[in-house]
């Protein structure tokens, strides 16, 4: 512990809201989710979890004293931030469905156990659901974390490393194959994320990629 500097209450808090917030909202919706998902439940998940998101950014400005930019939210360069966005998307792109290959050629299956439950959802639901993904997963597993635990810890294994094999551990329910494909897109977005401090890029970037199976690809006509 020699090596960590001093850190505030209120960060051990907001590392606590961005760490197990989101997380502990999803595991009690699926505590009490139907059997098949409906729209206005999935709805309510979403909104909650923005809620939690909310929450890290009221305490970034009343409890720590600081804005948005200290976790790479900044109004600057939105055309840059745009061009990143998109070319990080791509690579992201290319990057997942090359480790899908990969895992179909060793028959490990692409695809969770839940994908019934969601038969029902309209492509507006879904679309909330991955903007909420691109929203506040970029916040909180890029942006707070990484920039907090950097400063405090100063450990490239804590603050780059621990924050990406969280976030990929949070897609159990995609199985094994979800897990793989989120560490290495966290892995990506983490450094994409480390050289450029631009958060609206990540955001983007996140969204894009899930709303392209999810929603871009079923209504052009292809299965989900």
């Amino acid at each position: 512990m020699d090596n960590f500097k001093s850190i505030s209450r209120i960060t051990v808090l907001g590392l606590a809201v961005a760490f197990f917030g989101p997380p502990l909202i999803i595991y009690i919706a699926s505590q009490i989710a139907p059997d098949v998902y409906t729209n206005i439940f999935l709805v309510k998940k979403e909104l909650l979890i923005f809620g939690i998101t909310g929450l890290l950014i009221l305490l970034i400005y009343r409890g720590e004293k600081l804005d948005l930019k200290s976790i790479g939210l900044h109004g600057r360069h939105w055309g840059k931030s745009i061009l990143h966005g998109l070319v990080l998307s791509i690579v992201l792109l290319v990057v997942v469905i090359l480790t899908a290959l990969a895992l179909s050629i060793w028959d490990i299956p692409v695809g969770g156990s839940e994908v019934h439950k969601y038969k029902n959802i309209t492509l507006w639901t879904w679309t909330l659901i991955v903007l909420r993904a691109g929203v506040v997963e970029e916040i909180c597993y890029r942006g707070y974390i990484m920039e907090r635990l950097e400063k405090w810890t100063g450990n490239w294994y804590i603050y780059f490393l621990m924050p990406a094999v969280f976030f990929s551990l949070l897609h159990y329910s995609q199985g094994i194959a979800g897990i793989a494909i989120s560490l290495v897109a966290g892995l990506i977005l983490a450094y994409w994320y480390w050289k450029k401090r631009d958060l609206k890029a990540n955001i983007m970037a996140h969204f894009l990629v899930d709303l392209t199976p999810n929603v871009l690809l079923p209504l052009l006509g292809f299965a989900q």
